[in-house]
């Protein structure tokens, strides 16, 4: 077992155990050799488009040499404080029902390194915390594991099915609120301040002729973001508890 899964073993461990433990000290983690080695494989294994400053994922895998080049600067920001959250590039991209356009937050290729670090770190926390009928951007789950519970309750003469579709939601999260939900689980201010600064960054978006246009981001985790789908999940995780409790009994489970 690689240190990395050893690290979230431990933290999960310690989430489960206190419920109420706020972890304080994690910047510390993240700036480990091994976490930002990891980061940096799985967006390279994910691909994607640069960001706001041109950067590419080829250049930085070109060779075994610019790839530890690389993280050890990018190391370096982050142990002395300089790294800043860049603004987020945004395109709009087909829905998969073909009706209209919906954003996407194309992070550098810096930014979506330090929060795939940041989300090796936090994930095993909250994944403490999250509903077992929770199925949605989660580890090891899948949407047709949430259909197969649907379809359990049915054969036990479950009868209703509610499908309800939070329009917008990435786009319309309030920081605020989005924040201390976090909070709850962690109060390492160096952790808060990246979260923080990914949710204000700029948007950056091509308007034609080589002219940009840059507009506050007010609410909302961009879609596109490494740690956009466990900080909505975040978010999210007081009403899949609430909600458990207040179904009814002809209703089966309250999958999400």
């Amino acid at each position: 077992m690689d240190k990395v899964r050893k690290l979230q073993i431990t933290l999960y461990r310690k989430a489960k155990a206190e419920p109420q433990h706020r972890f304080w000290s994690l910047y510390g983690e993240v700036l480990r050799r091994d976490v930002l080695a990891a980061a940096l494989d799985a967006v390279l294994a994910n691909g994607g488009a640069p960001g706001v400053d041109g950067e590419r994922l080829e250049t930085i895998a070109a060779t075994a040499q610019s790839r530890e080049q690389w993280l050890e600067t990018l190391r370096e920001e982050l142990r002395t404080g300089r790294y800043r959250p860049s603004p987020v590039r945004r395109v709009w991209i087909a829905k998969r029902s073909g009706e209209g356009e919906r954003p996407l937050g194309i992070p550098t290729v810096k930014d979506r390194v330090v929060q795939a670090a940041v989300y090796l770190v936090l994930m095993p926390i909250h994944e403490a915390d999250f509903h077992d009928q929770s199925y949605g951007f989660r580890p090891k789950r899948r949407a047709q594991q949430a259909m197969e519970a649907v379809r359990r309750a049915a054969h036990t003469g479950r009868v209703e099915v509610l499908d309800a579709d939070l329009s917008k939601f990435f786009d319309t999260i309030p920081h605020r609120g989005l924040m201390r939900e976090v909070a709850r689980r962690v109060s390492d201010g160096s952790i808060l301040w990246l979260i923080k600064g990914w949710l204000r960054a700029p948007i950056v978006e091509e308007t034609g002729e080589g002219k940009r246009k840059v507009t506050p981001n007010r609410q909302g985790t961009p879609q596109g973001g490494v740690i956009s789908p466990l900080l909505a999940n975040r978010y999210l995780n007081p009403l899949d508890h609430q909600n458990q409790w207040k179904q009814p009994p002809s209703h089966g489970p309250l999958c999400r």
